[in-house]
């Protein structure tokens, strides 16, 4: 075989391989900013809403964090150990349950900053392949107020799996109020006061425990 027929067959196997190999994978933490990114502009854009009161724009975020977050994930992290306590049929009627909870939660607390802005600070690579996102308030009476939106890729979109606020997780605040409801009642108990919470539209404030 000629030289240039080698130096031709040497391409075509190399743009084979190339090929064969599929596209080059894009950085966790470029994509995982990028969606929440996404989620932010939905944000602020119901914050923003004009004629907009606090109820509605509240109700506007519950439903974006139900689309973007993953509440069967927080479900079993926020339970931890307790989570093999549940019987099938409690499993489901809690995650349906705290995505109810958990998303009243968020979306009152995120309601308060409709008149400022938010900046996108960065991201940082977390074990179990997870990224969080960080984000700042800017402006007004909540300036420097931190979010970070810690994000994990479940069945090919990254999705929120805890949100820390000012150095409270929600997940270990609330793994921290309902192991004590379990120890001391057991998971029935639990179910009865998130169902009765959420019946009367109750959503209790953060405590001071912070993320580790």
């Amino acid at each position: 075989m000629r030289s240039h027929e080698k130096a031709g067959l040497a391409a075509l196997i190399a743009a084979l391989v190339l090929f064969a190999a599929g596209p080059v994978l894009a950085d966790p933490q470029t994509d995982a900013r990028a969606a929440m990114q996404g989620t932010i502009d939905d944000v602020l854009e119901a914050l923003r809403t004009p004629g907009s009161d606090e109820p509605t724009r509240r109700g506007q975020i519950e439903a974006i964090a139900k689309q973007r977050f993953d509440f069967s994930t927080m479900s079993k992290l926020v339970l931890k150990r307790d989570w093999k306590r549940f019987a099938p049929t409690e499993q489901k009627e809690f995650v349906s349950e705290f995505t109810e909870y958990l998303s009243a939660s968020y979306g009152t607390r995120i309601s308060r900053y409709a008149n400022e802005q938010v900046a996108t600070l960065g991201a940082r690579a977390e074990v179990n392949h997870d990224v969080t996102v960080q984000t700042a308030i800017k402006g007004g009476q909540f300036d420097g107020a931190t979010i970070d939106y810690r994000m994990r890729l479940l069945t090919g979109k990254w999705q929120v799996i805890d949100v820390v606020i000012e150095g409270i997780s929600l997940v270990s605040n609330f793994r921290s109020q309902f192991a004590d409801v379990i120890a001391k009642g057991g998971p029935q108990e639990l179910l009865k006061r998130i169902k009765a919470k959420n019946e009367a539209g109750s959503v209790d404030a953060p405590t001071t425990e912070k993320k580790g």
